[in-house]
């Protein structure tokens, strides 16, 4: 088989073979890149966890709260909204971010996006990082998913707080919103309509 020459004397085959090699080479290099990328990602995420852990056990030792939500930290000062470095929204979630203090034990989560680091004992050295999806009321069957009861406080077909939160969170945000002396699940019932759904989502460990 005869090889072609460009004008330069070089063989086209010999040409082919170096820009093939150029192209896996960047791919490469793209990977280590994207990769690198994500673990920073990675580390300040981590790193964003354990100054909400430490910020709410200061909370705690002033207030003796059994959970310390990101919007409590935020309203108080102690933290400023916590940027979120992955795609989507702008900030960490201020609800479902929080610290919960039982005996001897703090556990804490962050939720940024889909970028999830749950229930870790704030003095870990390593946290582990989920990719979870969002929560849906259609039940998901499998591995992996989580589910918990949510609560929604209505008039007529109108959610008050524009959205569905877990008891402790749901009862914060009705006493915030109408008066402290909402501060007990019964106590909104003798008032409000209370309705309660199930929400699901998978969670998958990422890192």
């Amino acid at each position: 088989m005869k090889v072609r020459f460009n004008e330069n004397g070089r063989g086209t085959y010999e040409f082919l073979t170096v820009a093939v090699t150029c192209l896996v080479l960047s791919a490469i290099l793209l990977f280590i890149v994207i990769n690198n990328n994500q673990k920073e990602k990675y580390q300040v995420f981590r790193y964003n966890a354990k100054t909400v852990g430490i910020n709410a056990v200061n909370y705690n030792n002033n207030t003796s709260e059994d959970i310390v939500y990101l919007y409590e930290l935020i309203d108080s000062n102690l933290v400023t909204k916590i940027k979120n470095n992955f795609s989507g929204d702008d900030y960490c979630d201020f609800y479902e971010s929080k610290v919960v203090f039982d005996d001897n034990s703090k556990k804490v989560t962050l939720k940024c996006g889909n970028y999830l680091i749950y229930n870790q004992d704030v003095t870990d050295d390593n946290y582990n990082i989920y990719k979870v999806s969002d929560w849906s009321f259609d039940e998901l069957s499998g591995n992996n998913v989580d589910v918990i009861n949510v609560y929604g406080l209505m008039k007529g077909d109108k959610n008050l707080l524009d959205g569905y939160y877990e008891k402790d969170l749901f009862v914060k945000l009705v006493a915030k919103k109408y008066g402290s002396k909402y501060n007990k699940l019964n106590k909104i019932k003798d008032d409000y309509k209370v309705v309660s759904k199930k929400a699901y989502r998978k969670r998958v460990l990422v890192d």
